[in-house]
């Protein structure tokens, strides 16, 4: 009988350790698999600072989960650019979305150009908002200069 259990519980203790090694690799994966966006738009961010000097602090770069419609924004009160994970699946995406946005940053550089934006959005709305003209023109164009790099 004390044979049964010495396997018995040998056996638990194997299938645990098992069962602990799988989940960390999973978790792992999992992560390496979401950080791929953020690092990406950090190298992005860091390349077009580089490119174009602000005067601004460096912006903050928040990956948000979960649905949204959209795919990035730019929010001048907490200098904070927002990338939607569930909207940028691809690489070329990423990178899209993230100069679009930055140039939101380096073009929004006081609270009144913030409420210009603002009320430009409610006479054009977004589509041909001037600022999105500008700043979609300049991502298409930097996006093939950055894959180039």
């Amino acid at each position: 009988m004390d044979t049964f259990f010495t396997y018995y519980f040998s056996i638990l203790g194997v299938l645990l350790v098992l069962s602990i090694i799988y989940e960390t690799i999973k978790y792992l994966l999992e992560q390496d698999e979401r950080d791929w966006q953020f690092e990406l738009a950090n190298d992005v961010l860091s390349w077009c600072l580089k490119l174009y000097p602000s005067a601004k602090k460096k912006p903050h770069l928040k990956m948000v989960d979960g649905p949204s419609d959209y795919a990035g924004e730019y929010y001048f009160q907490n200098n904070t650019i927002y990338l939607y994970r569930e909207n940028n699946l691809t690489r070329k995406r990423v990178i899209h979305v993230l100069i679009h946005e930055f140039f939101h940053f380096y073009l929004i550089t006081s609270n009144s150009k913030n409420q210009l934006y603002q009320k430009q959005l409610e006479i054009y709305g977004v589509n041909d908002h001037p600022q999105e003209i500008l700043c979609e023109a300049l991502a298409t164009e930097l996006t093939k200069r950055y894959l180039r790099s």
